[in-house]
C-alpha cells in the first residue's frame, strides 16, 4: 500500500539567506510522497523568486504569493489548500534531518496517534554551535490530558507548531490566530484536545535556528504585551473546562509566559508592568506549592512577593527563556 500524502507548509518572509537550506532539507527526505507548500508572505527580498525557482525543479512544490499577513496567516493559507492526509510545519529559517518526516509518520502510524512529536536541536546563529542536546532517546505515548500536562509544565515538549505531524482532520475548525505573537500557545493545546493519542520521540530531527534578529530576541514592543493579554484571556476562558490537574499545569504555563514578557518590559512602563504582575499574582500561590512547576517559575513567584525590585534582579540575571 502506498504511503499517504503528507503536506509540508513553509511560510517565507525575509529569509532569503536561510530558505534554500530549508527547502533542500525537505526535498531530500527519505519519505517522498510529499506536497510542499511554500507561502511567500509578501516578502520584500528574493524569497518569492527562490520559491518559484524550486517549484520549476520539483513538481511536489506549490507556491502561494500573498500580501504580508504574518506567520499565522501564512500557515493558515497553506492549511486551506493542503491535500495531504497529514500536515507538518517547518519555519523557513530552520531545517530538518533527512528522516524527519519518516520518523514522525512511523511514530504516528505505529501508535494509531493523531499527532506525533520530535525534539529540536537549537543552533546559535552566532557561532553555528548546537546549544541544546538531548542525550536520551526514548518514546512516550500520551493521551490528550497527559500531553496537555506535560506541555503546560514544559516538561517533555513545548507548544511550537513545528517538529510535529498532525492528522489533517485536526484543522477542520482550527486556524492560527492572526495579528498576535506567540500564536502557537493558544493553538497547539486545542489540537491536542482533539486527539486520543499523541506519540513522541526524543530524537532530535528538527534544527531550530536561534537568530540574532528574531522577534523573540528583539527589544520590547507593545505587541508583546498585547499578545500576552489576548492569549491569557483565551487560556483562562478554556481553563474552566479542563480537569483540575490540567488547570494546575496551565496556571504554571501562564505564569512562565507572564514572567517572560515582564522581564522584557522597560522599567518606565509601569502600567504594563503592573498589569502583568496582576496576572502573576493570580496564580503564584498555586505555582509555589506545585512541585511539578519548573523551579525557576516557583522562585520567580516567591520573589514577586517582595515587589518589582526583586523581579528586576531576576531580569538582570537573564530570563533564560522563561516562556
Amino acid at each position: 500500500m502506498n504511503n499517504p500524502l503528507i503536506t509540508v507548509i513553509i511560510p517565507c518572509y525575509k529569509v532569503e539567506q536561510y530558505l534554500p537550506k530549508c527547502i533542500n532539507s525537505v526535498l531530500t527526505q527519505t519519505y517522498t510522497n510529499l506536497e510542499i507548500i511554500l507561502v511567500d508572505d509578501g516578502s520584500p527580498d528574493n524569497c518569492g523568486n527562490i520559491c518559484d525557482n524550486y517549484a520549476q525543479k520539483d513538481s511536489r512544490i506549490k507556491v502561494i504569493h500573498k500580501t504580508n499577513g504574518g506567520l499565522s496567516d501564512a500557515r493558515n493559507k497553506g492549511i486551506d489548500i493542503a491535500h495531504g492526509e497529514y500536515i507538518t510545519f517547518i519555519d523557513s529559517d530552520d531545517y530538518v534531518s533527512n528522516n524527519y518526516i519518516e520518523v514522525l509518520y512511523n511514530l504516528l502510524k505505529d501508535n494509531n496517534a493523531q499527532m506525533s512529536i520530535c525534539l529540536p536541536y537549537c543552533i546559535s546563529e552566532m557561532n553555528e554551535t548546537i546549544i541544546r542536546i538531548n542525550k536520551k532517546n526514548k518514546k512516550i505515548i500520551f493521551n490528550s490530558e497527559e500531553a496537555l500536562i506535560s506541555m503546560f509544565y514544559q516538561k517533555d515538549f513545548d507548544t511550537s507548531a513545528w517538529a510535529k505531524l498532525y492528522h489533517q482532520s485536526l484543522f477542520k475548525n482550527i486556524r492560527y490566530p492572526q495579528h498576535i505573537l506567540y500564536e502557537d500557545l493558544p493553538t497547539t493545546y486545542k489540537l491536542i484536545q482533539l486527539c486520543t493519542t499523541i506519540a513522541m520521540t526524543t530524537q532530535q530531527n528538527y534544527f531550530y535556528l536561534l537568530r540574532n534578529n528574531s522577534i523573540e530576541g528583539s527589544p520590547f514592543k507593545a505587541i508583546k504585551y498585547e499578545s500576552l493579554i489576548k492569549v491569557v484571556h483565551q487560556l483562562e476562558n478554556d481553563m474552566t473546562l479542563m480537569r483540575k490537574d490540567v488547570q494546575k499545569a496551565l496556571a504554571s504555563r501562564i505564569v512562565s509566559f507572564a514572567f517572560h514578557i515582564l522581564l522584557d518590559v522597560p522599567k518606565n512602563e509601569q502600567t504594563i508592568r503592573h498589569s502583568i504582575l496582576q496576572i502573576i499574582k493570580k496564580y503564584r500561590l498555586t505555582v509555589i506549592f506545585d512541585r511539578k512547576s519548573r523551579k525557576k517559575a516557583r522562585i520567580a513567584c516567591l520573589l514577586s512577593y517582595f515587589g518589582q525590585f526583586f523581579i528586576d534582579i531576576l531580569a538582570n540575571k537573564g530570563k533564560s527563556r522563561m516562556a
